[in-house]
């Protein structure tokens, strides 16, 4: 799901973030979202204290945009929180950002950050223990979405691999 920008980077910070929860990696029986919704944006730069990065709210979260115009290819994005990862950044044009025929006069890409709360863990029931196969299917789910994390920058993302008919999948919440 990663894009290169549509045109070349500009040198104005990113003005269009929208960020997508995906549940569909810590759930694969559930479809992907469409949802997307508007963070709250605070522009912070290098020379910024490091403390005002931190989440100010127990539910908050923080994400963290390394923009820089001089690198080109689509910026990296960071999770500071410890239940929230990020899986993937795409830059597209911003629909209806540029007036016809006008120079662009600041960013007028949008930036779409797909993210993904940490998968729930299933309690394990005392009197049976999980199946090999149900063992091998979380492996290979686990696997996928540190996959899929890991290499946003440069692959596209991976699909979840379906979870075997005796296997039974939870919900989790999403935040």
């Amino acid at each position: 799901m990663n894009g290169a920008p549509a045109s070349p980077t500009p040198a104005d910070p990113p003005y269009y973030v929208l960020i997508a929860h995906s549940q569909s990696l810590s759930n694969p029986a559930q479809p992907p979202s469409t949802s997307l919704s508007h963070p709250v944006i605070e522009y912070h730069y290098a020379d910024d204290a490091p403390d005002t990065l931190l989440a100010r709210s127990p539910g908050e979260h923080v994400l963290v945009l390394d923009y820089d115009p001089a690198r080109p290819g689509s910026p990296t994005v960071k999770s500071l929180s410890p239940d929230l990862a990020v899986s993937a950044v795409k830059v597209v044009d911003a629909p209806g950002a540029a007036v016809a025929g006008e120079p662009a006069l600041s960013n007028n890409n949008m930036y779409v950050i797909t993210t993904t709360t940490r998968p729930t863990e299933n309690p394990l029931d005392d009197d049976e223990p999980p199946s090999v196969h149900e063992i091998l299917a979380q492996y290979k789910q686990r696997n996928a979405i540190l996959r899929s994390i890991l290499d946003y920058p440069n692959a596209p993302p991976i699909p979840p691999e379906p979870s075997p008919p005796s296997a039974t999948s939870a919900t989790s919440p999403q935040t």
